[in-house]
């Protein structure tokens, strides 16, 4: 059996670190889980996740590339990726240099992403799943 920790990558606008960046401090939070020997650390990927709560949001995947060169054991990756989202070509991409530079650590969860109408709505995008 193995263990992982899901971090959101974002906190309440009102609660953004001020000293440090949030980036920082879940960087240190991965290093901290390796150390600790926990088997995986992974993100939310989130543009906006709800669109009434204005939230400070760190982006997945500069994040994980930022974990991937502070760390060397632990499995890393996105909770789940919203595909719709993304172009499939350019995800592709990031998913090989970040296995790259974590040397084979990634751990890829992809789906359609929620809440749809937070993460697409407020770009202009549809927000049901069916479209």
């Amino acid at each position: 059996m193995r263990f992982a920790i899901s971090v959101p990558n974002f906190c309440p606008a009102e609660l953004a670190p001020t000293d440090r960046s949030q980036l920082h401090r879940l960087v240190d939070g991965a290093r901290a889980a390796e150390a600790a020997g926990w088997d995986g650390f992974f993100v939310w990927d989130h543009l906006v996740f709800w669109k009434d709560w204005p939230l400070h949001v760190e982006d997945p995947w500069v994040l994980l590339a930022a974990i991937a060169a502070a760390t060397e054991r632990i499995r890393l990756g996105p909770m789940v990726t919203p595909v719709p989202r993304r172009r499939p070509w350019k995800l592709a991409r990031e998913c090989v240099s970040l296995d790259h530079l974590s040397r084979g650590r990634l751990t890829l969860g992809v789906g359609p992403g929620t809440p749809a109408q937070a993460d697409y709505e407020p770009f202009g995008e549809p927000g049901d799943f069916p479209t």
